[in-house]
């Protein structure tokens, strides 16, 4: 009798079932205290759900890795810097959110490691009760149930279940609309194929060995680039459900959908915000755009937070893609506008810090006093240059002309 080996569990944390216990926990954590003092208040809850997102993040990494974290979590490790920079505000507001979510019981944990950053413990009713272990090759469900959330108009995507099988064409079958490739039809493993000397179908049992290889290759390859379209198209669609989840508990709080409402949502959001990933790129640029896109929302709740009187749309409409008033798509050219003026802002923070330091160098004073003007040039050359930014090199080069020209300078 042969036994076959059961593989050891794979934990997986999904963000949206973290941010929902992120949001039972500040509002449990709410409910306990009269005092506003006591209370977490929007903007704690938002560098909570950024930590939670975040440190999703790399477990599900460390996990991808091969670590074993099953016995227990490792810290959060991360910089205050970096923190302030996701979520659009400054180092001491970052430390001020940690010491209320400390005091909460949010995080129980943090530990100073110098130049290698913090280390955060998150409270285990966040983490501990809500993963998912699922094992290797058990993906079906996840996937149906990543496929059910969508409508039927979504069916320009790569499918997501490789059938090696015939099926015939159903009409009424609102999942193979989703993921077949042409005509909702699913190809047979192993198609007939036409000869094109003879006109004939040839047969599996009457080929050559010779063809019978290239056939054996031919199907390895299909099934190797089926498996690869299955895993992108369940990540693709996985982004979809976070992007809504994290929209919902961030603007929506308080909404209550019924399942219907819930999948012409998802439909919108495939369509205006995703584009109906129409647009080519990696997984590293997918994630990257994901980020944005989270900053987009967090931009959107600080705005409500500032002005009470103003309100969003209910989100059939706020992410329809006919919305082009006051739709979520407009916030990408306010996000571009705010990102540029934080740069010309940081630009001429640091024009003014090089501007400083020559004059300073001019009058034999400063920490580059005993450098020749080369040596400086090159100092604030290699650290402009970090930044990567041309425009700042070429702003810089203007006010370098300006400086070395002035009677002072001379």
């Amino acid at each position: 009798m042969i036994t076959q080996e059961i593989k050891p569990m794979r934990p997986y944390y999904d963000f949206s079932t973290l941010f929902m216990a992120t949001k039972t926990f500040i509002d449990r954590h709410n409910e306990q205290h009269d005092l506003l003092t006591e209370r977490l208040n929007g903007n704690h809850r938002a560098t909570a759900e950024l930590i939670t997102r975040l440190y999703a993040k790399q477990l599900n990494h460390a996990v991808s890795l091969g670590e074993d974290i099953s016995m227990q979590l490792p810290g959060f490790k991360t910089f205050n810097p970096s923190l302030a920079s996701c979520k659009g505000c400054t180092v001491r507001t970052i430390i001020n959110h940690k010491e209320r979510l400390k005091a909460a019981g949010f995080i129980v944990k943090e530990i100073h490691r110098g130049k290698t950053g913090i280390e955060l413990w998150i409270n285990p009713q966040v983490f501990e009760p809500k993963r998912i272990s699922t094992t290797e090759g058990n993906l079906k469900p996840t996937i149906q149930d990543i496929k059910g959330a969508l409508c039927p108009e979504v069916k320009n995507l790569h499918p997501l279940v490789h059938v090696q099988q015939e099926q015939k064409k159903n009409n009424n079958s609102t999942v193979d609309t989703l993921i077949t490739s042409e005509k909702g039809v699913h190809l047979s493993a192993h198609p007939q194929k036409n000869n094109f000397v003879t006109g004939t179908i040839q047969e599996q049992d009457k080929n050559t060995e010779k063809s019978q290889a290239s056939d054996s290759k031919k199907q390895t390859r299909g099934a190797k680039n089926a498996s690869q379209n299955e895993s992108e198209s369940t990540f693709l669609l996985q982004m979809v459900r976070d992007f809504w989840t994290y929209a919902r508990v961030v603007l929506f709080t308080e909404l209550i959908l019924s399942e219907p409402e819930e999948k012409e949502i998802l439909n919108h959001i495939w369509a205006s915000v995703y584009r109906k990933f129409k647009i080519k790129g990696s997984k590293t640029d997918w994630e990257g755009y994901q980020e944005i896109l989270y900053k987009r929302v967090d931009m959107v709740s600080r705005y409500l937070e500032r002005n009470p009187n103003r309100w969003v749309p209910a989100p059939y409409l706020y992410f329809h893609p006919n919305n082009k008033r006051n739709g979520f798509v407009k916030t990408h050219d306010w996000f571009i506008k705010q990102e540029t003026l934080k740069k010309e802002i940081r630009n001429q923070i640091l024009i003014q810090k090089a501007e400083k330091e020559w004059q300073d160098h001019n009058k034999g004073k400063g920490k580059h006093k005993h450098k020749s003007r080369l040596q400086l040039f090159r100092i604030q050359q290699q650290r402009l240059s970090t930044y990567k930014d041309d425009s700042l090199m070429q702003v810089y080069e203007k006010s370098l002309q300006r400086t070395l020209l002035k009677p002072s300078a001379i």
